[in-house]
């Protein structure tokens, strides 16, 4: 499996945390998407907004705080 291909399906593996509330399991997801594919992560706008709504919980899960800022979505 390419890592592109790992990538998209650890960011569908995020926003299926996301449907049911799981803000921990998408934000390692999204930080494991990150590290096999920056680009799947990075580069797509509707993933920026799953970081947003993961990095927004008080406390933000370890490393999406890094994340958000990577991508810009820190507001």
């Amino acid at each position: 499996m390419s890592a592109e291909y790992r990538g998209a399906c650890l960011v569908d593996v995020a926003w299926a945390y996301l449907q049911v509330g799981d803000l921990r399991g998408a934000a390692r997801a999204l930080v494991d998407a990150d590290s096999v594919a920056p680009a799947e992560v990075r580069c797509r706008p509707l993933v920026r907004t799953a970081i947003a709504d993961v990095a927004h919980a008080q406390p933000a899960p370890a490393g999406v705080a890094r994340l958000a800022t990577v991508v810009g979505r820190t507001h």
